[in-house]
């Protein structure tokens, strides 16, 4: 019994590390990559939910802050990191625990509240520290959010699409 407890141990510490280097492949990729940045974030975004379904929740925390505290020690670009330790890698978690709600409507509200919330904490806190030499579209910050609201809506569909096939396609067979 002990030996099988060590190999499936063993077994989480190997996937752990693939997810980890797939991770950071993407992040220093968005670091060179000015167009293709935000994909490489959402893609950087989807090993944590992987780990979470592989571990039952909590690998995908040890997933996240060892992918947060690497990007800050190896990205060339310290400030690409913020992204992924303030949304992307965190989302993945937090999307766990939200869908064990059994109700959709309170789910979505859910999600949006705390996208909303991190924007709105993003903008105010950082956008006077990193961007002050680049300029967002002249439109009210309502209308930044709500655009930013649909954008995370097909971004929450499409990471679902991605967990729902890791679930049915490759968890187990690893």
């Amino acid at each position: 019994m002990d030996h099988i407890k060590q190999k499936n141990n063993t077994k989480m510490i190997a996937i752990g590390g693939v997810l980890l280097a797939l991770t950071l492949v993407c992040l220093y990729a968005a670091s060179f990559v000015p167009a293709m940045e935000l994909s490489l974030y959402a893609l950087s975004s989807i090993f944590v939910p992987a780990m979470m379904i592989e571990t039952k929740g909590k690998g995908g925390w040890i997933l996240y802050i060892a992918c947060s505290i690497l990007s800050l020690l190896i990205l060339p670009n310290k400030i690409g990191a913020i992204p992924y330790i303030f949304f992307f890698g965190i989302y993945g978690i937090i999307k766990y625990y939200i869908e064990k709600i059994p109700s959709p409507v309170v789910q979505v509200i859910l999600k949006l509240t705390v996208f909303t919330a991190i924007m709105l904490v993003f903008y105010n806190f950082f956008y006077s520290l990193f961007f002050g030499v680049i300029s967002l579209p002249d439109l009210p910050i309502l209308a930044i959010l709500a655009g930013g609201e649909v954008l995370f809506i097909l971004y929450d569909a499409l990471l679902t699409l991605i967990i729902t096939y890791y679930y049915n396609s490759i968890h187990g067979r690893i």
